[in-house]
């Protein structure tokens, strides 16, 4: 592939513009409510965020699902880590594991698109359990996830109404 940065192609189109409004709101609700996960939130509001609020819906309903899976698992990983006392042996094998019944899960359920936020979801909530942390932890990880899809959609159905109702008037 040749790179070459094209002048002409510089510009902020909807889609960015719709994915920075994303990543700040999600970014103002969770410093305004003192919550932690910034950057779950975040990543799936970019995630999510599709070129129309009809893309939005199917991929972030993919990407709720995906996620509900991935954050299912990571809940059993939890589980299993704590009756083995946090041993790195069960995080070594467990989460490759927990990772190919992820997609397969997915692909299964015939969600292919959601096999990436699922497998996101369970990477990050499961590579990130502090030692000793509660079940509240992984909980609040995956109802960060729920957050950004959800400000993704609402912003591609606000600003598609505006777009909508400017190109009328």
């Amino acid at each position: 592939m040749n790179y070459k940065f094209d002048p002409k192609q510089f510009r902020l189109g909807m889609r960015t513009l719709k994915t920075g409004i994303s990543v700040f709101l999600v970014l103002l609700m969770f410093f305004t409510l003192g919550w932690q996960g910034t950057q779950i939130g975040a990543l799936t509001a970019v995630f999510s965020l599709r070129e129309d609020f009809d893309k939005s819906v199917h991929f972030g309903t993919s990407r709720i699902l995906g996620n509900t899976i991935g954050g299912v698992l990571s809940l059993i990983f939890y589980f299993i880590r704590g009756w083995f006392h946090g041993a790195i042996w069960v995080t070594l094998c467990l989460v490759p594991l927990l990772t190919m019944l992820t997609i397969m899960i997915n692909v299964a359920m015939n969600n292919k698109a959601g096999i990436i936020g699922g497998v996101s979801a369970l990477l990050i909530i499961t590579l990130s359990i502090p030692a000793g942390d509660t079940i509240l932890y992984v909980l609040a990880r995956i109802f960060e996830t729920f957050c950004g899809v959800f400000i993704a959609m609402f912003v591609n159905y606000d600003l598609s109404r505006i777009k909508s109702y400017f190109s009328k008037h």
